[in-house]
């Protein structure tokens, strides 16, 4: 049995790894390409177009059923284009700066650097939106952060070696998420800046709090709002959106300090204010293929309620068991 489980992984890292080399292989001006002939095979796939429209609908019910398929089409693309320019940046270091215009972010990275001096870490969220993988390489290759980020283990092996090669890329060091929290501590108190995607499901029992996206209550992990208010650490929202020459890189630190933020909530709150700002920058650029409205919460209004998609539903009471886990992320926020 462990033969056959091994020579599947293998059978299903072979690809990912010829792909790999081709992207790297590739000019970088095919992957428009690439994007719009793969993006629209995705797209016609059960569960694919479909999944993002319902998505893009309760987000934006302002909007008709055209251009939310214009959307959903061209995030599809983006999808495909973030894949194919992550695998080539792993080839083509150098080139990669050129690609980035640092005109929106150079003060706050700058800031930043500036707050860490006195070898404090630091916390950098960002959405699944234009190329997401971008966001800590731009701060670790450009600004010479020292980063470390948080990613989810892959359940092949082969191919989540792969992908944490890519990623770390630059000297950026990995934080699987089993195990985060504390090596999240770890690091700050290294000196890392932790890179961290903010837009995830994060069951309240795991540490996760509602907060307001397009005016829909969702899950969020609150693990950077408890490591930034113990020690008042610099946070910043980043992203790399796409346009017609480079991509724009843009950072903004939050509106005050971490410490003077009154709670958890609040703070958590303020990073996904700005996240949907910059969603609505470039809505189609937005990774919609995700259940990011799944879970219900009891007390919300009727009025709320029918904004959610037809594949949300309120989950039971283990789903808010937190207790434990919150315990845990605050002692090791306070521990020295």
């Amino acid at each position: 049995m462990k033969i056959l489980k091994d020579m599947k992984a293998r059978a299903e890292y072979l690809p990912a790894l010829a792909a790999f080399k081709l992207m790297g292989l590739l000019p970088y001006r095919s992957f428009g390409a690439i994007g719009r002939v793969f993006g629209s095979i995705l797209y016609f796939l059960p569960g694919f177009g479909s999944l993002c429209r319902v998505n893009i609908h309760a987000a934006f019910p302002e909007k008709d059923a055209r251009e939310v398929k214009a959307i959903a089409h061209r995030s599809l693309e983006n999808l495909v284009r973030t894949l194919c320019e992550f695998f080539w940046a792993c080839s083509h270091p150098d080139e990669f700066a050129e690609t980035v215009d640092l005109t929106n972010c150079r003060v706050c990275a700058e800031e930043g650097l500036r707050r860490m001096e006195d070898g404090t870490g630091a916390i950098l969220v960002t959405p699944h939106l234009g190329n997401w993988e971008f966001a800590g390489r731009i701060l670790s290759q450009l600004f010479h952060y020292r980063m470390a980020t948080v990613v989810k283990t892959a359940r092949n092996p082969y191919l989540d070696r792969l992908i944490s090669s890519g990623r770390s890329a630059g000297d950026v060091r990995i934080l699987h998420s089993k195990g985060a929290a504390r090596n999240m501590k770890k690091a700050l108190d290294e000196g890392y800046t932790i890179g961290i995607l903010i837009d995830q499901n994060t069951r309240p029992r795991n540490g996760g709090v509602f907060v307001n996206l397009f005016g829909i209550p969702v899950p969020v992990s609150r693990a950077p709002a408890v490591l930034a208010r113990s020690r008042n650490r610099f946070v910043a929202i980043g992203t790399a959106i796409r346009t017609e020459g480079k991509f724009n890189a843009i950072l903004r630190e939050l509106p005050k300090p971490a410490s003077e933020y009154e709670s958890d909530e609040a703070l958590i709150q303020a990073l996904t204010d700005i996240t949907e700002e910059f969603i609505r920058m470039a809505p189609d650029q937005y990774l919609w293929l995700y259940r990011r409205f799944q879970y219900i919460p009891e007390d919300v209004s009727p009025e709320v309620r029918k904004r959610y998609p037809s594949y949300a539903r309120v989950p039971s009471k283990r789903f808010f068991s937190m207790k434990a886990k919150m315990a845990q992320l605050r002692a090791m926020a306070r521990k020295d």
